[in-house]
Protein backbone atom coordinates (compact mmCIF):
# COMPACT_ATOMS: atom_id res chain seq x y z
CA UNK A 1 0.00 0.00 0.00
CA UNK A 2 1.68 3.45 -0.81
CA UNK A 3 1.22 6.89 0.51
CA UNK A 4 -1.88 7.78 -2.03
CA UNK A 5 -4.00 5.16 -0.74
CA UNK A 6 -6.50 5.25 2.15
CA UNK A 7 -6.40 1.90 4.52
CA UNK A 8 -10.51 1.62 4.40
CA UNK A 9 -10.15 -1.08 7.29
CA UNK A 10 -11.70 -0.51 10.88
CA UNK A 11 -9.60 -1.72 13.78
CA UNK A 12 -11.24 -2.12 17.70
CA UNK A 13 -9.50 0.40 20.05
CA UNK A 14 -10.92 -1.04 23.56
CA UNK A 15 -12.23 1.63 25.16
CA UNK A 16 -13.21 0.49 28.49
CA UNK A 17 -12.45 3.45 30.68
CA UNK A 18 -14.48 2.66 34.09
CA UNK A 19 -17.18 5.65 33.04
CA UNK A 20 -18.15 3.71 30.07
CA UNK A 21 -18.21 0.37 31.35
CA UNK A 22 -21.82 0.27 31.22
CA UNK A 23 -21.82 0.81 27.78
CA UNK A 24 -19.01 -2.12 26.94
CA UNK A 25 -18.86 -0.90 23.45
CA UNK A 26 -15.63 -0.40 21.41
CA UNK A 27 -14.71 2.46 20.43
CA UNK A 28 -13.73 2.11 16.56
CA UNK A 29 -10.69 3.87 14.43
CA UNK A 30 -11.24 4.28 11.21
CA UNK A 31 -7.53 4.56 9.15
CA UNK A 32 -6.95 7.05 7.62
CA UNK A 33 -3.77 8.08 5.88
CA UNK A 34 -2.50 11.21 6.72
CA UNK A 35 1.36 12.86 6.24
CA UNK A 36 3.91 15.13 7.69
CA UNK A 37 7.03 16.98 6.48
CA UNK A 38 8.01 18.92 9.69
CA UNK A 39 11.62 18.35 10.40
CA UNK A 40 12.58 15.88 13.11
CA UNK A 41 14.15 16.32 16.34
CA UNK A 42 16.09 14.02 18.56
CA UNK A 43 14.66 11.14 19.51
CA UNK A 44 14.96 8.15 21.84
CA UNK A 45 15.98 4.72 22.04
CA UNK A 46 16.11 3.13 19.23
CA UNK A 47 17.00 -0.80 18.11
CA UNK A 48 19.31 -1.53 14.93
CA UNK A 49 17.03 -1.38 11.52
CA UNK A 50 17.78 -3.29 8.93
CA UNK A 51 19.58 -1.28 5.98
CA UNK A 52 17.57 -2.68 2.85
CA UNK A 53 14.23 -0.25 4.55
CA UNK A 54 16.62 2.05 5.28
CA UNK A 55 13.87 4.77 2.40
CA UNK A 56 10.78 2.59 4.37
CA UNK A 57 12.17 3.77 7.42
CA UNK A 58 13.42 7.60 6.74
CA UNK A 59 10.13 8.36 5.71
CA UNK A 60 8.29 6.65 9.13
CA UNK A 61 10.89 8.64 11.35
CA UNK A 62 10.02 11.53 9.48
CA UNK A 63 6.64 11.32 10.50
CA UNK A 64 6.85 9.99 14.09
CA UNK A 65 9.25 12.93 14.90
CA UNK A 66 6.58 15.07 13.81
CA UNK A 67 3.85 13.95 15.61
CA UNK A 68 6.33 13.64 18.73
CA UNK A 69 6.72 17.24 18.31
CA UNK A 70 3.17 18.12 18.27
CA UNK A 71 3.60 16.96 22.61
CA UNK A 72 -0.39 15.89 22.43
CA UNK A 73 1.37 12.27 23.95
CA UNK A 74 3.88 12.32 26.83
CA UNK A 75 5.19 9.64 25.34
CA UNK A 76 4.74 7.00 22.69
CA UNK A 77 6.63 4.26 21.30
CA UNK A 78 6.59 1.70 18.25
CA UNK A 79 7.32 -1.39 16.89
CA UNK A 80 7.25 -2.48 12.93
CA UNK A 81 7.76 -5.91 12.29
CA UNK A 82 7.68 -9.35 10.76
CA UNK A 83 7.56 -12.58 12.43
CA UNK A 84 11.42 -12.86 12.36
CA UNK A 85 12.61 -9.74 11.94
CA UNK A 86 12.31 -6.44 13.51
CA UNK A 87 12.03 -3.63 10.87
CA UNK A 88 11.48 -0.36 13.20
CA UNK A 89 11.22 0.02 17.04
CA UNK A 90 11.85 3.07 18.72
CA UNK A 91 10.65 5.38 21.52
CA UNK A 92 9.85 8.86 21.77
CA UNK A 93 9.26 11.38 24.31
CA UNK A 94 8.63 11.25 27.80
CA UNK A 95 8.09 8.40 30.50
CA UNK A 96 7.86 11.35 33.42
CA UNK A 97 7.32 14.75 32.37
CA UNK A 98 8.11 16.49 35.03
CA UNK A 99 11.02 14.62 35.67
CA UNK A 100 12.04 14.79 31.97
CA UNK A 101 13.05 11.39 32.16
CA UNK A 102 12.97 9.67 28.53
CA UNK A 103 10.75 6.97 26.87
CA UNK A 104 12.82 4.04 25.83
CA UNK A 105 11.76 0.53 24.25
CA UNK A 106 13.15 -0.65 27.21
CA UNK A 107 10.40 1.18 29.60
CA UNK A 108 7.97 -0.77 31.68
CA UNK A 109 3.84 -0.10 31.58
CA UNK A 110 0.61 -1.61 31.50
CA UNK A 111 -0.67 -3.09 28.45
CA UNK A 112 -4.67 -3.14 29.32
CA UNK A 113 -6.96 -5.21 27.55
CA UNK A 114 -4.09 -6.80 25.32
CA UNK A 115 -3.82 -8.80 28.68
CA UNK A 116 -6.44 -10.86 27.63
CA UNK A 117 -4.66 -12.72 24.66
CA UNK A 118 -2.02 -14.44 27.51
CA UNK A 119 -4.86 -15.67 28.85
CA UNK A 120 -6.07 -17.00 25.38
CA UNK A 121 -3.00 -18.34 24.94
CA UNK A 122 -3.05 -20.11 28.41
CA UNK A 123 -6.48 -21.55 27.88
CA UNK A 124 -4.67 -23.21 24.87
CA UNK A 125 -2.17 -24.39 26.68
CA UNK A 126 -4.66 -26.28 28.86
CA UNK A 127 -6.37 -27.53 26.52
CA UNK A 128 -3.23 -29.14 25.13
CA UNK A 129 -2.25 -30.43 28.59
CA UNK A 130 -5.85 -32.19 29.14
CA UNK A 131 -6.95 -30.14 31.61
CA UNK A 132 -9.49 -27.95 29.92
CA UNK A 133 -11.99 -28.41 27.10
CA UNK A 134 -13.52 -25.27 25.05
CA UNK A 135 -17.32 -26.18 25.41
CA UNK A 136 -16.62 -27.60 29.23
CA UNK A 137 -19.10 -25.27 31.51
CA UNK A 138 -17.55 -23.54 34.18
CA UNK A 139 -19.78 -24.34 37.43
CA UNK A 140 -17.41 -28.12 36.70
CA UNK A 141 -15.22 -25.93 37.63
CA UNK A 142 -15.86 -23.23 40.01
CA UNK A 143 -16.39 -23.58 43.72
CA UNK A 144 -19.16 -20.90 43.46
CA UNK A 145 -22.48 -21.35 41.10
CA UNK A 146 -22.28 -18.65 38.29
CA UNK A 147 -25.46 -18.84 36.29
CA UNK A 148 -27.95 -15.89 34.34
CA UNK A 149 -30.48 -15.22 36.65
CA UNK A 150 -33.42 -15.30 33.87
CA UNK A 151 -32.26 -18.51 31.91
CA UNK A 152 -30.74 -20.64 34.59
CA UNK A 153 -31.01 -23.30 32.30
CA UNK A 154 -28.57 -22.56 29.70
CA UNK A 155 -24.84 -23.41 31.08
CA UNK A 156 -21.62 -20.43 30.44
CA UNK A 157 -18.84 -22.50 29.06
CA UNK A 158 -15.06 -21.46 28.66
CA UNK A 159 -16.10 -20.65 24.59
CA UNK A 160 -18.30 -18.58 25.53
CA UNK A 161 -15.90 -16.58 28.37
CA UNK A 162 -12.82 -16.77 25.95
CA UNK A 163 -15.34 -14.78 23.42
CA UNK A 164 -17.47 -12.47 24.92
CA UNK A 165 -20.70 -14.65 24.99
CA UNK A 166 -21.36 -15.57 28.23
CA UNK A 167 -23.56 -12.41 28.73
CA UNK A 168 -21.44 -11.63 31.99
CA UNK A 169 -21.81 -7.95 32.53
CA UNK A 170 -18.95 -5.34 34.00
CA UNK A 171 -22.05 -2.35 34.73
CA UNK A 172 -22.73 -4.37 38.32
CA UNK A 173 -19.39 -4.42 39.78
CA UNK A 174 -16.19 -3.78 37.77
CA UNK A 175 -15.70 -0.38 39.87
CA UNK A 176 -14.84 -2.68 42.77
CA UNK A 177 -11.61 -3.97 41.09
CA UNK A 178 -9.29 -0.99 40.67
CA UNK A 179 -6.67 -0.47 43.50
CA UNK A 180 -4.95 2.71 44.12
CA UNK A 181 -1.30 3.11 45.67
CA UNK A 182 -2.87 6.33 47.44
CA UNK A 183 -5.86 8.58 47.55
CA UNK A 184 -7.37 9.87 44.38
CA UNK A 185 -7.72 13.82 44.31
CA UNK A 186 -11.10 14.79 42.72
CA UNK A 187 -9.21 18.26 41.59
CA UNK A 188 -6.86 16.33 39.80
CA UNK A 189 -9.45 14.60 37.37
CA UNK A 190 -12.15 15.91 35.13
CA UNK A 191 -15.40 16.38 37.12
CA UNK A 192 -16.65 14.14 35.26
CA UNK A 193 -15.08 11.41 36.92
CA UNK A 194 -15.93 12.13 40.55
CA UNK A 195 -18.51 9.41 40.50
CA UNK A 196 -16.73 6.71 40.03
CA UNK A 197 -13.41 8.33 41.65
CA UNK A 198 -15.56 8.03 45.06
CA UNK A 199 -16.09 4.89 44.23
CA UNK A 200 -12.44 3.73 43.83
CA UNK A 201 -11.68 5.21 46.97
CA UNK A 202 -13.91 2.64 49.12
CA UNK A 203 -11.94 -0.33 47.55
CA UNK A 204 -9.11 -2.16 49.27
CA UNK A 205 -6.68 -5.20 48.51
CA UNK A 206 -8.77 -8.27 47.57
CA UNK A 207 -7.81 -11.92 45.46
CA UNK A 208 -8.98 -12.84 42.66
CA UNK A 209 -10.60 -15.37 44.03
CA UNK A 210 -12.59 -13.22 46.55
CA UNK A 211 -13.44 -10.58 43.87
CA UNK A 212 -15.16 -13.44 41.89
CA UNK A 213 -16.51 -15.17 44.91
CA UNK A 214 -18.16 -11.85 46.04
CA UNK A 215 -19.58 -10.94 42.61
CA UNK A 216 -21.00 -13.90 42.25
CA UNK A 217 -22.68 -14.35 45.35
CA UNK A 218 -26.56 -13.13 46.05
CA UNK A 219 -25.50 -12.32 49.77
CA UNK A 220 -22.37 -9.98 49.03
CA UNK A 221 -22.36 -7.90 45.91
CA UNK A 222 -24.78 -10.37 43.64
CA UNK A 223 -27.14 -8.10 41.48
CA UNK A 224 -28.59 -8.63 38.12
CA UNK A 225 -26.71 -6.06 36.65
CA UNK A 226 -23.68 -8.51 36.70
CA UNK A 227 -25.41 -9.72 33.46
CA UNK A 228 -26.62 -8.86 30.63
CA UNK A 229 -30.25 -9.80 29.78
CA UNK A 230 -29.40 -11.83 26.53
CA UNK A 231 -29.00 -15.49 27.31
CA UNK A 232 -25.31 -17.08 27.38
CA UNK A 233 -24.38 -17.54 23.87
CA UNK A 234 -26.69 -15.88 21.95
CA UNK A 235 -25.05 -12.56 21.42
CA UNK A 236 -21.34 -10.40 21.92
CA UNK A 237 -21.06 -8.54 24.84
CA UNK A 238 -17.52 -7.36 25.77
CA UNK A 239 -17.10 -8.41 29.42
CA UNK A 240 -13.72 -7.48 31.64
CA UNK A 241 -15.14 -10.10 34.57
CA UNK A 242 -15.79 -12.30 31.94
CA UNK A 243 -12.38 -12.50 31.18
CA UNK A 244 -11.06 -12.62 34.44
CA UNK A 245 -13.43 -14.94 35.22
CA UNK A 246 -11.52 -17.58 32.75
CA UNK A 247 -7.76 -16.59 34.35
CA UNK A 248 -9.68 -18.08 37.29
CA UNK A 249 -11.08 -21.41 35.51
CA UNK A 250 -8.01 -22.00 34.01
CA UNK A 251 -6.37 -21.93 37.51
CA UNK A 252 -8.27 -24.46 39.16
CA UNK A 253 -8.45 -26.57 35.93
CA UNK A 254 -4.52 -26.66 36.02
CA UNK A 255 -3.65 -26.62 39.80
CA UNK A 256 -1.76 -23.31 39.90
CA UNK A 257 -1.91 -20.11 40.65
CA UNK A 258 -2.71 -18.60 37.31
CA UNK A 259 0.26 -15.57 37.65
CA UNK A 260 2.57 -18.81 38.08
CA UNK A 261 0.97 -21.09 35.26
CA UNK A 262 1.36 -17.94 32.36
CA UNK A 263 4.79 -17.39 33.48
CA UNK A 264 5.64 -20.99 32.96
CA UNK A 265 4.02 -21.55 29.74
CA UNK A 266 4.38 -18.09 28.07
CA UNK A 267 6.50 -15.50 29.79
CA UNK A 268 9.65 -17.62 30.51
CA UNK A 269 9.84 -20.18 27.23
CA UNK A 270 9.79 -16.39 24.97
CA UNK A 271 11.99 -15.22 27.37
CA UNK A 272 10.22 -12.43 28.58
CA UNK A 273 12.26 -11.43 31.54
CA UNK A 274 10.91 -8.40 32.33
CA UNK A 275 6.90 -9.08 31.77
CA UNK A 276 4.86 -9.72 34.62
CA UNK A 277 1.14 -9.12 35.80
CA UNK A 278 0.93 -6.01 38.17
CA UNK A 279 0.16 -6.26 41.85
CA UNK A 280 0.36 -4.50 44.73
CA UNK A 281 3.78 -5.48 45.81
CA UNK A 282 5.62 -4.18 42.69
CA UNK A 283 8.30 -2.05 42.05
CA UNK A 284 7.67 0.40 39.44
CA UNK A 285 10.81 1.98 39.43
CA UNK A 286 11.20 1.41 35.42
CA UNK A 287 7.63 2.46 34.99
CA UNK A 288 6.11 5.19 33.02
CA UNK A 289 4.11 7.50 34.55
CA UNK A 290 0.87 7.23 33.44
CA UNK A 291 -1.53 10.69 32.59
CA UNK A 292 -4.98 11.11 32.88
CA UNK A 293 -6.80 13.49 29.69
CA UNK A 294 -5.73 16.58 31.47
CA UNK A 295 -2.01 15.61 31.64
CA UNK A 296 -2.48 14.83 35.60
CA UNK A 297 -0.16 11.83 36.86
CA UNK A 298 -2.30 9.24 38.21
CA UNK A 299 -1.25 6.75 40.61
CA UNK A 300 0.11 3.85 40.23
CA UNK A 301 -2.69 1.19 40.23
CA UNK A 302 -3.91 -2.64 39.29
CA UNK A 303 -7.47 -4.33 39.37
CA UNK A 304 -7.97 -7.63 40.97
CA UNK A 305 -9.59 -8.32 38.38
CA UNK A 306 -5.90 -9.17 37.15
CA UNK A 307 -6.08 -11.23 33.42
CA UNK A 308 -8.37 -9.08 31.96
CA UNK A 309 -5.62 -6.35 31.74
CA UNK A 310 -2.63 -6.41 34.29
CA UNK A 311 -0.02 -6.94 32.21
CA UNK A 312 3.40 -4.90 33.02
CA UNK A 313 5.80 -4.84 29.90
CA UNK A 314 7.93 -3.59 27.16
CA UNK A 315 7.40 -2.96 23.48
CA UNK A 316 10.19 -5.02 22.92
CA UNK A 317 9.68 -7.67 24.84
CA UNK A 318 5.42 -7.48 23.47
CA UNK A 319 6.99 -7.53 19.81
CA UNK A 320 8.96 -10.81 20.96
CA UNK A 321 5.39 -12.23 21.97
CA UNK A 322 3.67 -11.39 18.81
CA UNK A 323 5.98 -12.31 16.84
CA UNK A 324 5.90 -15.85 18.43
CA UNK A 325 1.85 -15.35 18.17
CA UNK A 326 2.54 -14.61 13.74
CA UNK A 327 4.81 -17.87 13.60
CA UNK A 328 2.65 -20.09 15.28
CA UNK A 329 -0.58 -18.32 13.08
CA UNK A 330 1.32 -19.14 9.81
CA UNK A 331 2.06 -22.91 10.75
CA UNK A 332 5.25 -22.48 13.09
CA UNK A 333 4.67 -24.62 16.27
CA UNK A 334 6.44 -22.73 19.26
CA UNK A 335 4.36 -22.63 22.98
CA UNK A 336 1.59 -23.95 21.39
CA UNK A 337 0.90 -26.63 18.94
CA UNK A 338 -0.48 -25.57 15.07
CA UNK A 339 -3.35 -26.60 15.46
CA UNK A 340 -3.80 -24.77 18.81
CA UNK A 341 -2.68 -21.70 16.90
CA UNK A 342 -5.42 -22.34 14.65
CA UNK A 343 -8.22 -22.66 16.94
CA UNK A 344 -7.70 -19.44 18.57
CA UNK A 345 -7.08 -17.79 15.90
CA UNK A 346 -10.12 -18.84 13.85
CA UNK A 347 -14.01 -17.67 14.54
CA UNK A 348 -15.45 -19.58 17.22
CA UNK A 349 -18.58 -18.25 17.11
CA UNK A 350 -19.91 -18.03 13.10
CA UNK A 351 -23.56 -17.58 13.88
CA UNK A 352 -23.37 -14.16 15.14
CA UNK A 353 -22.43 -10.95 13.85
CA UNK A 354 -19.26 -10.49 15.62
CA UNK A 355 -16.08 -12.75 14.70
CA UNK A 356 -13.51 -13.58 17.59
CA UNK A 357 -11.21 -16.18 18.00
CA UNK A 358 -10.10 -17.16 21.47
CA UNK A 359 -10.10 -14.09 23.34
CA UNK A 360 -8.05 -12.72 20.31
CA UNK A 361 -9.64 -10.19 18.22
CA UNK A 362 -10.75 -11.29 14.30
CA UNK A 363 -13.69 -7.86 13.77
CA UNK A 364 -10.96 -6.25 11.57
CA UNK A 365 -10.73 -8.74 8.26
CA UNK A 366 -7.04 -7.49 7.81
CA UNK A 367 -6.10 -7.91 11.17
CA UNK A 368 -6.02 -10.27 14.01
CA UNK A 369 -5.10 -8.52 17.60
CA UNK A 370 -6.27 -6.64 20.77
CA UNK A 371 -6.21 -3.63 21.83
CA UNK A 372 -5.81 -1.86 25.47
CA UNK A 373 -6.74 1.55 26.83
CA UNK A 374 -6.99 2.42 30.70
CA UNK A 375 -6.31 4.92 33.18
CA UNK A 376 -2.94 6.59 31.69
CA UNK A 377 -2.83 3.65 28.92
CA UNK A 378 -3.63 3.63 25.13
CA UNK A 379 -1.77 0.21 23.35
CA UNK A 380 -2.38 -1.34 20.13
CA UNK A 381 -1.08 -4.87 18.86
CA UNK A 382 -2.39 -6.23 15.29
CA UNK A 383 -0.47 -8.06 12.51
CA UNK A 384 -2.04 -8.07 8.58
CA UNK A 385 -2.83 -11.73 7.52
CA UNK A 386 -2.24 -10.94 4.17
CA UNK A 387 1.29 -9.22 4.42
CA UNK A 388 2.31 -10.70 7.69
CA UNK A 389 3.36 -7.48 9.03
CA UNK A 390 2.83 -6.97 12.69
CA UNK A 391 2.73 -3.30 14.35
CA UNK A 392 2.58 -2.31 18.35
CA UNK A 393 1.70 1.05 19.99
CA UNK A 394 2.20 2.63 23.33
CA UNK A 395 1.61 6.04 24.65
CA UNK A 396 1.06 6.47 28.87
CA UNK A 397 -1.95 8.69 28.02
CA UNK A 398 -5.72 8.15 28.42
CA UNK A 399 -6.98 8.74 25.22
CA UNK A 400 -10.42 10.90 26.86
CA UNK A 401 -9.93 13.94 24.56
CA UNK A 402 -10.55 14.38 20.68
CA UNK A 403 -7.43 15.87 20.52
CA UNK A 404 -5.32 13.00 22.45
CA UNK A 405 -7.81 9.98 20.60
CA UNK A 406 -7.23 11.91 17.04
CA UNK A 407 -3.42 11.57 17.44
CA UNK A 408 -3.11 7.94 18.96
CA UNK A 409 -5.22 6.85 15.57
CA UNK A 410 -3.04 9.09 13.53
CA UNK A 411 0.47 7.79 14.73
CA UNK A 412 -0.80 3.91 14.44
CA UNK A 413 -2.55 4.09 11.35
CA UNK A 414 1.21 5.64 9.98
CA UNK A 415 2.32 1.93 10.71
CA UNK A 416 -0.08 0.82 8.16
CA UNK A 417 1.49 2.58 5.35
CA UNK A 418 4.48 0.50 4.34
CA UNK A 419 2.78 -2.97 4.32
CA UNK A 420 3.50 -3.26 0.36
CA UNK A 421 6.42 -2.02 0.70
CA UNK A 422 8.40 -4.43 2.99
Amino acid sequence: MNKAESILNILQFYKFCPRKLSLASPLCLILVVLSSCTQPKKSNQTTQQPSRFSSIIDSLERDLQAYNEKEVLPGFSVSLFTADEIIYQKAYGYADLEAKKPLTTKTLQGIASISKTFVGVSAMKAIEEGKLTLDQEINSILPFKVEHPVHKDIPITIRQLATHTSSISDGGNYHRSYIFSEDLNLEDFPESWEEYLRKYSNNSDISLETYLNNVFDDDIWGTDENYFKEAPGTTYEYSNIGAALLGYCIQLAVGKDFKEYSKEVIFDPLGLENTSWIYNNDDFSNHVTYYNEIYNAVPEYYCATYPDGGISTNIEELTKYLQSMMSGYQGGENILKPESFKTMMSNQIPDLDYPTGVIWDLEVGCCIGHGGNDFGIGTMMYFSKETGIGKIFFTNISTETEEISDMFTTVFNNLFWYDKEI
